[in-house]
C-alpha cells in the first residue's frame, strides 16, 4: 500500500534507488519537491514519508545503469541523469553553484510514502472482520468447558469483550499519538526502549501471528471439509484439512502480494459475509426463542465451576476470542485521518462484535444442549445442521469467507511489524524491503507464512488459542504500562485521542490478574509460551547487539541478501 510512480519507472532490482527526473511530469504518481519543501498531496507532515535511495545503480527505462561515483549521478546515454546519488545525500542535495547543481541540470527528488487510503469505513470493516474473526463458531466449546454453565458462559463473553474494548481503546490513544506502522512495537520502543520493543516483536511474531494465520485457515477449510463428510470426526479429517488450510493461506498471500489494490476493496464484502451468517443465526435464535424453545436456559448457572483458575482460562479464551483488533494499530501510517477514524471504529466496531457474539451463543444454546457445544468444533456447522440441514453448505461458505476474510486483514497488517523493525534496525534489512513492482513487502510477509505453516501443521487449535491469548495479555499489560508511563513523563504531549484515566488503570488489574491466575491453572502450557517469549533476549543479542560479527557470517548474509533482491526485485525504503 505504497504510493508507485505511475509511468511504470521503478527502483533497481538489487539496490534502493531515488527515483529523480529533470522535470516533475513524468513521474505523475509521486509527490515531488519542487523546491526545498516537499510538497505533500495528501496534507500529511514528512513523518510517514519513505524515500528509496541508493549508491549504487538505478534504472531508466529498463536498463541498470551503475552510479558513476559516490556524490555523482549517472549519466545516461542521452546525456540526462539517471537520478542515482549516494546513501549520505538521501535528497539528492548536491552543492549548487549560481542556483543549479552541478552540470547545469535541475534535479528533482521523488519520495515513496505510505500511502493513506484507508477511511473510516474501511477502518470499521477491517475491525469488524478481524475483531472476533472467525472465533464464534469455533471457540464456545472452550469456553463452556472451562465455566461449566450456560450461564456464566454468556457472562464471559460479555466480560471477554468489554476488556477487549478497554484495550482497544488505550491502544487507540497511543495510535493516535503515533500514527507509524508498527503498532504496539512502536509504542513500546517509544516508552520502555529497544529490547522491550523486540520482545513485543518477537512474540507478536512468534505468539500471534503464526498461530493466528494458522488457526484462520484452518477454521476456513475445516468449514469446507466438514459438509463434504458429514459422517467423519474431526480427527478423520484432519490431514484434508490441513492441506487445504496451507493452500489457502499460500493463495491469501499471493493476492496480498500481487492484487493489493484489490484486497482493500473486497475486505468490506469478506466482512460482510460474516454478518450474513451470524444474522441467519441470531434470527433463528430469536425465532426458537419465540416459539418457547427455552429448555437449556433452565437452571443456566447449574454446574459452574467453583475454580479461579478455571475462569481465568475461560477469559483468556474470549480475550481470544475477541481479538485480532490490533491488527488495525499496524497500518495507522496508511489511515486517511488517524486522530478521528481509530477511536471511532473501535466504538461501532466492539458495538456490533459484543452484541452479535452473545446473541449468537443465545441462539446456540436454543438447539443444543451444553454437552452438545462442548463435544463439536464446528458449532455454526452443527447448529444450522439441526436447524434446517440443506442450508450447511451454504453457511459453510460463508463462514470460511469470513476466515479468510479475516485472514486477509492480518496479511495486511501483520507483514508491517517486521516490515517496521527491519527499518528500525531490528530485523534482517531484507525484511524492510518491498516489491519494486508492487511494492508491498514480501518478505515480511514470506516469514509469517513460513511460520505460519508450522504451526497449522505442529500445533492443534486448542494450542494456537492458548499462545495467543497469552501473549495477547503480555502485549496488552506492556502496551497500557506504556500508556500510563508517558501520561506521567509527558503530560503535555498532543494526544488527538485520549482515553478515560480508569481505564487503563482497570485494564492492567485485570489482565495481571488473568495472566496470574492462567498461569497457575495452567502452569506447562504457559511456561512454554513464556519461554518461547523471553528466548527473544538472546536473539536480541545476537542479532541487535553483537556488532562484530565474523566477516564471514556477514558476507554470508549479504549475499543472500542480494540475491533475495535479485530473485524477487525487491527495492528498500528509507523511513
Amino acid at each position: 500500500m505504497f504510493k508507485r510512480n505511475s509511468s511504470g519507472r521503478r527502483s533497481g532490482p538489487v539496490v534502493a534507488v531515488s527515483l529523480t527526473s529533470r522535470s516533475g511530469s513524468d513521474n505523475p504518481g509521486y509527490n515531488n519537491n519542487e523546491s526545498e519543501t516537499d510538497q505533500y498531496s495528501n496534507g500529511h507532515a514528512p513523518n510517514g514519508r519513505l524515500s528509496i535511495i541508493s549508491d549504487t545503480a538505478g534504472i531508466q527505462n529498463g536498463l541498470i545503469i551503475p552510479s558513476s561515483g559516490k556524490g555523482s549521478d549517472s549519466i545516461l546515454p542521452n546525456g540526462t541523469s539517471s537520478g542515482v546519488h549516494p546513501a549520505g545525500d538521501p535528497e539528492g542535495q548536491t552543492p549548487v553553484q549560481n542556483g543549479s547543481p552541478p552540470g547545469g541540470t535541475q534535479r528533482q527528488t521523488s519520495t515513496v510514502e505510505m500511502k493513506r487510503s484507508i477511511n473510516l469505513l474501511t477502518c470499521t470493516a477491517i475491525m469488524v472482520a478481524v475483531t472476533g474473526h472467525s472465533s464464534i463458531f469455533v471457540s464456545p466449546s472452550s469456553i463452556l468447558s472451562q465455566t461449566g454453565s450456560v450461564g456464566a458462559a454468556l457472562i464471559i463473553w460479555l466480560v471477554g469483550g468489554l476488556i477487549n474494548l478497554g484495550m482497544a481503546l488505550c491502544f487507540a490513544e497511543l495510535g493516535t499519538m503515533f500514527p507509524k506502522a508498527g503498532g504496539p512495537y512502536s509504542y513500546t520502543m517509544k516508552s520502555f526502549g529497544p529490547l522491550m520493543g523486540f520482545l513485543i516483536m518477537w512474540g507478536y511474531t512468534v505468539l500471534i501471528a503464526g498461530p493466528f494465520w494458522a488457526f484462520l485457515s484452518y477454521t476456513a477449510a475445516l468449514y469446507i471439509v466438514k459438509p463434504a463428510f458429514p459422517n467423519c470426526t474431526t480427527g478423520q479429517i484432519d490431514t484434508a484439512t490441513n492441506i487445504l488450510a496451507g493452500w489457502i493461506m499460500i493463495t491469501m498471500v499471493v493476492i496480498n502480494c500481487v492484487y493489493m489494490k484489490y484486497v482493500t476493496k473486497v475486505q468490506t464484502l469478506l466482512s460482510g459475509s460474516k454478518l450474513l451468517v451470524l444474522l441467519l443465526i441470531i434470527g433463528a435464535g430469536i425465532y426458537n426463542l419465540a416459539v418457547g424453545r427455552t429448555e437449556n436456559f433452565e437452571n443456566a448457572f447449574e454446574g459452574t465451576t467453583q475454580e479461579p483458575g478455571k475462569f481465568a482460562v475461560a477469559i483468556f479464551y474470549s480475550i481470544f476470542s475477541y481479538g485480532g483488533w490490533q491488527v488495525m494499530t499496524t497500518l495507522l501510517e496508511e489511515v486517511k485521518d488517524p486522530s478521528r477514524d481509530p477511536p471511532r471504529s473501535v466504538y461501532i466496531s466492539f458495538g456490533i462484535v459484543i452484541t452479535k457474539y452473545i446473541m449468537t451463543n443465545i441462539a446456540y444454546i436454543t438447539l443444543l444442549s451444553p454437552a452438545e457445544i462442548v463435544g463439536s468444533s464446528a458449532v455454526a456447522s452443527l447448529f444450522i445442521d439441526r436447524l434446517y440441514s440443506p442450508l450447511v453448505a451454504v453457511v459453510s461458505v460463508f463462514v470460511a469467507l469470513t476466515s479468510i476474510g479475516a485472514l486477509n486483514a492480518s496479511i495486511m497488517g501483520h507483514s508491517r511489524l517486521l516490515f517496521a523493525g527491519a527499518r528500525n534496525g531490528h530485523m534482517p534489512q531484507i525484511l524492510g524491503m518491498v516489491s519494486a513492482k508492487y511494492l508491498t513487502p514480501w518478505p515480511s510477509i514470506f516469514v509469517y507464512l513460513a511460520w505460519g505453516l508450522v504451526m497449522l501443521f505442529a500445533g492443534g487449535v486448542t494450542d494456537m488459542m492458548e499462545f495467543i491469548s497469552l501473549f495477547s495479555t503480555i502485549m496488552g499489560i506492556v502496551v497500557i504500562a506504556s500508556l500510563l508511563y508517558l501520561r506521567w513523563k509527558k503530560p503535555n504531549e498532543h494526544r488527538p485521542y485520549k482515553t478515560m484515566l480508569f481505564v487503563p488503570i482497570v485494564e492492567i488489574i485485570v489482565n495481571i490478574a488473568v495472566l496470574i491466575l492462567a498461569i497457575y491453572q495452567k502452569p506447562n502450557k504457559m511456561g512454554i509460551g513464556l519461554a518461547i517469549f523471553f528466548a527473544g533476549i538472546p536473539v536480541y543479542w545476537f542479532g541487535v547487539l553483537w556488532k562484530n560479527k565474523p566477516k564471514e557470517f556477514t558476507e554470508i548474509v549479504d549475499t543472500l541478501t542480494l540475491a533475495a533482491q535479485k530473485l524477487f526485485l525487491l527495492t528498500k525504503v528509507k523511513k
